[in-house]
This record gives C-alpha cells, sequence and structure tokens, in this order.
C-alpha cells in the first residue's frame, strides 16, 4: 500500500499526458456545466454562471444529509441506484439538460463506489484509455516509461 501512495503522490505533480494517471473520483466535470451555460449566456457571463453553478452541486455532493439514491433488487441482490425522481436531479436535468444530469450522476455514482461512507472526492489511479481503475503495475511501467523518454530528451 505505501509503493501505491508514493505513485499517487509522485503522479500528481505531472501532466497527464500518458493514458495511466490520476482521476479524482467524485469530483465534477465541469465542461458540461460551460457548455450549458453557453446555451444561455454570452461568453463571458456563461463561464462565471457555470462555474458557480459547478459549486453549487459540488456542495450538494458534500452534503450528508442529502440521499439521492434508491435500493432496488435484481437478481435477489440489493443494489444502491440514483433515484432519478429525487427533486434536484429532475431540476437539474430539465433545468440544464442531460450532460449536466450526467456529470452529477457520475460523480455521485464514483462517491457511491468508492467511497460511500465519507461523500467525498477521493484519487485513484486511472487508466483513461481503458476508462477503468489502472493497477500499481501499470502505474509503475508508465512513470518508468515517462522517465525513460525524459532521460532520452536530455542526452539528445
Amino acid at each position: 500500500m505505501h509503493v501505491k501512495i508514493t505513485l499517487l503522490q509522485g503522479l500528481k505533480d505531472l501532466p497527464n499526458t500518458t493514458h495511466i494517471g490520476l482521476k479524482r473520483m467524485g469530483g465534477l466535470e465541469n465542461k458540461p456545466f460551460i457548455d450549458a451555460m453557453q446555451r444561455k449566456y454570452d461568453e463571458s457571463e456563461a463561464e462565471d454562471r457555470a462555474s458557480e453553478l459547478c459549486s453549487l452541486w459540488e456542495e450538494f455532493l458534500r452534503d450528508p444529509n442529502w440521499h439521492p439514491f434508491k435500493v432496488i433488487t435484481v437478481n435477489g441482490k440489493s443494489q444502491r441506484v440514483i433515484d432519478e425522481n429525487e427533486e434536484k436531479l429532475k431540476g437539474l436535468k430539465r433545468n440544464y439538460g442531460e450532460e449536466v444530469y450526467k456529470a452529477v450522476a457520475t460523480a455521485l455514482t464514483e462517491i457511491n463506489d468508492y467511497n460511500p461512507s465519507g461523500a467525498y472526492v477521493t484519487t485513484e489511479l486511472w487508466n483513461f484509455s481503458e476508462g477503468r481503475r489502472s493497477t500499481l503495475k501499470e502505474g509503475v511501467l508508465s512513470l518508468l516509461e515517462m522517465w525513460d523518454m525524459h532521460k532520452r530528451r536530455r542526452n539528445m
């Protein structure tokens, strides 16, 4: 576990230029918010409005009293899923569109999957090209590849 923590700390200072990097699980992607606001406001106002809306939803995501989930049974097993009829989420989808809703739903799902008790963002080693959690081996190999490329550039 110590190797993974060290790897995560080292990767956070590097640019995400490879297929392996760090992903903030439960963090909101701001692009859907910007796109939605650009449909409603001019460019200068859209960014400010998107930032405000994104911040508001980040607060909702951290609120331990907000429970936008329901429990369903699938093949005899209980599963926690997002309740699409929850009022805040319905209003979000209605007012700002499917992409903003999906960004919030993705963050909720990640928080539920990676840190359900804390309801806060965690950092994971992530394989961006395959859209999944990366193995420690993949992370180390990626770091070694970056180091090797850096070494070759310096020697030229």
